[in-house]
């Protein structure tokens, strides 16, 4: 009997968590890294990975991205 190869929910979590630890270690890496040189270029094909990555778990690739802020719709309050 073959095995199921589909992540659970704690697994993706798992793997997500960890994706992103890289994704930032990354981040910091490229802001030092000269730009052009292959520490930047590696890099650079590192981060894009990860959001491969992030895309085929969770059908968004920009899942790790900061978002800008909102404000949220004002209340209404019932008269």
């Amino acid at each position: 009997m073959g095995r199921n190869r589909i992540l659970v929910g704690a697994e993706q979590r798992d793997l997500l968590d960890k994706a992103e630890s890289w994704r930032k270690e990354c981040i910091r890496v490229l802001t030092k890294a000269p730009i052009h040189s292959p520490l930047y270029k590696a890099t650079s094909g590192i981060l894009d990975a990860i959001d491969e990555l992030a895309e085929a778990v969770t059908g968004d690739r920009k899942h790790f991205h900061l978002r800008a802020p909102t404000t949220p719709e004002p209340r209404r309050q019932d008269l």
